[in-house]
Order: structure tokens, then sequence, then C-alpha cells
């Protein structure tokens, strides 16, 4: 009975997986959040354009980012690979979220 409970626990978290693995619009989304965090200043008072600017490079980053980006779709997880300004950055999409694997 205890591995009947087992396997009903793996089935449901591998569908819960495959639900949540994130999409190309998704991923389009993050990168523009992530390019925005990393054009972002750690100097304090940033004026309101330059606010506006790196918010505007995200957003173009973010849409070429989903159609530059190459996916392998492993149906409960995503692996994304793109080339920024150079340097290959792999992000891994799972359960709704992305974490950065490997950049230079």
């Amino acid at each position: 009975m205890k591995s009947l409970y087992l396997i009903l626990l793996a089935v449901l978290a591998a569908g819960a997986l495959y639900v949540t693995n994130p999409d190309s619009a998704s991923f389009s989304v993050f990168l523009s959040h992530h390019v925005q965090e990393e054009l972002a200043d750690d100097v304090p008072g940033e004026t309101e354009l330059g606010k506006k600017l790196r918010k505007g490079l995200g957003q173009i980053a973010g849409a070429a980012g989903a159609q530059l980006a190459e996916r392998q779709d492993w149906y409960f997880a995503s692996v994304y690979s793109i080339d920024i300004a150079g340097d290959p950055h792999v992000f891994l999409g799972v359960a709704g979220h992305f974490f950065p694997v490997k950049s230079r």
C-alpha cells in the first residue's frame, strides 16, 4: 500500500511539473526583467530617464530573446540557451520559474 502512495505522489508531482513548465512567452517576460536587473545601477539616485531607458532595453531584450533563444523542452522542465552580447547564457525553466545554469 505504501508503494501505491509513492507512485501516486510521483504521478502528481510529474503532472504539476508538466503543467507549470514555462513556455517561450514566460521566458520573454523573465528575460526582460533579468536584463533590467543586470543593467541596474547600484548607485543611488538613478535618474528617471535612466530607469526608463533600462526598462525599454529590458523590454526589447525580452521580445527579441524569445525569438532568438533555443528552447529544449523536456516536458517537465525547459532549457533556454541564448547569447547575450556575445556571452552564452543558459537558463533552466521549471515549476514556472527560471534559474541561471551557466553564463560566462
